[in-house]
């Protein structure tokens, strides 16, 4: 008889967890197990993309912003679809979906920390240290992240483990017309374009790429930088990128399905988060084909070597970036180079079809 699992999550919008999630949905194996997909805040594109997989998507409903009686609602989900393991992602859903396995009697928990920044506030950590007694494991998707468990909220070592997450890197290695593809964007042929695909918060930096963009533009005044995503700094970032006259060099696309064509117009992919667990967005960059440039902080450095696939700098330091990137456009071979050893990391490390096999292994041992 195939194990019930049901993943439960905050939002099935856009973001690197949803992506996460999606793939897993997407590859574990059928005949195993059966999985739905249960989020608490609000559906999105990825609800409809894991309805295509022939996935049950449901949104449990919050009356009001903060539902102290949720648990209630998704432990009626959970009695009646008879589900054997939940697997909650992020901090709310784990408060929510074990005061619901509990209630419900269901008896296996697993939950992922994906990205938060440590230390978290005080009544999170609580409330994970205090309901990971009743959870039979705790991921994080990054060692990073494991240790900031162990450390901040006092998990016991033989309930956390690592898993890191993987893509579906022949997505990615694709033909693309740059030329025509840079013209649509109304960008010159070949000046140097640089790029990111985040969600527009403060913890992701840009407003340090906006401040390095000035240093760049004194060697490359033709230089652009394309931004991908939303969030909740993106009118913040406009009113920057305006104060610092950069409004012919920075372009704000918004959230894009497909980006796989985009960022291969990229010379070279920054990141220039402040925190991070295991960001999807540095292995799309990586399978498509782009040198990276990144700050050496949370999960990053167990993704990026310094000098073989990428550029860790200091997090917080426009001029750090500045000078990694501009050493970049001026050495083509280093930039193929770190593009043929990016590729082969992700093939190699971080599939998806590797992640989501450690986690079938992972429910068979519950």
């Amino acid at each position: 008889m195939r194990k019930k699992v049901m993943q439960i999550t905050h939002s099935l919008a856009m973001g690197g967890l949803q992506q996460v999630l999606y793939n897993l949905c997407r590859h574990i194996d059928r005949s195993l197990f059966e999985v739905s997909v249960v989020a608490l805040k609000e559906l999105g594109l990825f609800a409809d993309k894991l309805a295509e997989l022939d996935v049950q998507v449901i949104l449990v409903p919050q009356a009001k912003k903060t539902d102290y009686f949720a648990f209630v609602k998704l432990a009626r989900f959970l009695r009646e679809m008879k589900i054997d393991i939940i697997h909650t992602h992020n901090t709310q859903p784990f408060i929510d979906g074990t005061l619901a396995a509990l209630l419900a009697g269901v008896k296996t928990i697993v939950h992922t920390d994906h990205s938060r920044t440590f230390p978290d506030k005080k009544r999170y950590m609580i409330a994970e240290r205090i309901l990971s007694v009743f959870a039979h494991k705790i991921i994080g998707v990054s060692d990073s992240v494991v240790h900031n468990l162990m450390h901040y909220e006092k998990i016991t070592p033989g309930k956390v483990l690592t898993i890191h997450n993987g893509i579906n890197a022949a997505e990615y290695d694709i033909n693309v017309d740059r030329v025509k593809r840079r013209r649509e964007l109304g960008l010159d042929d070949t000046s140097p374009v640089l790029g990111i695909s985040s969600r527009l918060s403060y913890v992701k930096g840009i407003n340090y790429l906006l401040e390095a963009m000035c240093d760049i533009r004194k060697i490359h005044e033709d230089v652009s930088l394309i931004i991908i995503g939303d969030g909740p700094q993106k009118k913040e970032l406009e009113q920057q990128t305006e104060a610092l006259g950069l409004q012919r060099h920075v372009h704000f696309l918004g959230e894009i399905v497909k980006i796989q064509p985009l960022l291969k117009i990229f010379d070279i992919f920054v990141l220039p988060s402040l925190s991070e667990g295991m960001p999807i967005c540095l292995l799309e960059a990586m399978a498509s084909g782009c040198p990276i440039v990144t700050t050496n902080v949370g999960g990053i450095p167990e993704m990026i070597e310094n000098g073989k696939n990428g550029f860790l700098v200091r997090p917080a330091d426009s001029k750090a970036l500045s000078s990694a990137i501009l050493y970049l456009l001026e050495h083509e071979q280093v930039r193929n180079s770190l593009v043929i050893e990016g590729k082969r990391v992700v093939r190699e490390r971080f599939s998806a079809l590797k992640m989501t096999k450690t986690y079938e292994q992972l429910y068979l041992r519950m």
